[in-house]
């Protein structure tokens, strides 16, 4: 960029310069005429002065660039800072769908992540078949006792074994 202004000012001043010398005479059989010498002397006198000027306003404009690329990163930064907020708030969202629907439901912790993702409307189907399938499941009967579980009907009252005789007296 350097080597473009220095090679602008170079052909400026030569213009300006050249401006002043006489022009090689003309290769046709007609002079030119001297007024339209001196509006080509002016209008390369202006072209040179212009030069100079878009020279000048070159660190200005370079300047102004840098501040807008600066400003633009900064509102790049904000647009990921608002898209990854943006998705960590739908993925809070569809969590929250979804232990909602299984709180509804009644479905079980482990069956949680059965629910899936997609659409709430699409969630809510699936909670509803996970929790008739739970409803259908019949659970396993237990091999263990249970102490207060026993027959239907008893006929008398069972004596505890460390218990005194009837007939003894007490």
């Amino acid at each position: 960029m350097s080597e473009e202004n220095t090679a602008t000012e170079a052909s400026a001043e030569q213009v300006a310069h050249t401006g002043t010398q006489e022009e090689p005479a003309n290769t046709d059989a007609q002079p030119v005429p001297e007024h339209f010498r001196k509006e080509l002397e002016e209008a390369r006198r202006e072209a040179a002065r212009y030069r100079t000027e878009r020279n000048e306003l070159r660190a200005d404009a370079e300047s102004w660039r840098t501040q807008q690329e600066a400003e633009k990163t900064e509102l790049q930064k904000a647009t990921e800072r608002l898209a990854s907020q943006e998705d960590a708030f739908k993925a809070l969202e569809a969590e929250n769908t979804r232990l909602r629907l299984a709180a509804r439901y009644g479905i079980a912790e482990e069956n949680h992540d059965l629910l899936g993702s997609g659409s709430p409307e699409e969630i809510e189907d699936r909670a509803k078949r996970l929790a008739a399938m739970q409803k259908e499941q019949t659970r396993p009967p237990s091999n263990t006792p249970v102490e207060q579980l026993g027959a239907a009907v008893r006929s008398e009252p069972e004596t505890p074994p460390n218990a005194f005789p009837a007939g003894w007296p007490v």
